[in-house]
């Protein structure tokens, strides 16, 4: 993984035979950060949709073990993401600053990695606000540009 700075699927490679799959991880995992935490989601409704954040700071990798979600990702230059994650074999690593949005299917179990403690100062968590990073991101970049 060369651009930490935009969300990429990751391809885990079960262990398989007749009685079923092994899934693992250990260093080196494709997981770009030291882990510092994990978190689940389960029991979530059909149809919900939960994320609807940003972090500061913060990268995770999430699992979806069970179920189905589809992620909703926008970066700060406005750059549109989708993603489905259907089967523990993927992986999708979140940057920081990325706007995300999670679709649950029906029996979900979404497992997530990060890089650090929780801290609710890392989130944005209204839209305007991260708005206004992609603004001011739009015009650093023009800057830069010229």
């Amino acid at each position: 993984m060369e651009d930490l700075s935009k969300p990429e699927l990751i391809f885990l490679r079960p262990n398989k035979n007749e009685n079923g799959q092994l899934h693992f991880m250990e260093e080196p995992t494709g997981i770009p950060f030291a882990v510092k935490r994990l978190f689940w989601l389960d029991s979530i409704a059909v149809g919900a949709t939960r994320g609807v954040h940003a972090h500061r700071e913060e990268m995770q990798v999430l699992v979806c073990l069970s179920g189905h979600v589809t992620a909703s990702l926008e970066d700060l230059s406005g750059t549109k993401f989708s993603f489905e994650l259907d089967s523990p074999s993927k992986a999708l690593f979140i940057p920081s600053m990325i706007w995300t949005e999670f679709t649950f299917g029906k029996g979900t179990v979404l497992l997530g990695i990060s890089d650090s403690q929780f801290s609710e100062e890392d989130y944005i968590r209204e839209r305007n606000e991260f708005e206004a990073f992609q603004k001011k991101f739009a015009i650093n970049s023009k800057t830069f540009s010229n």
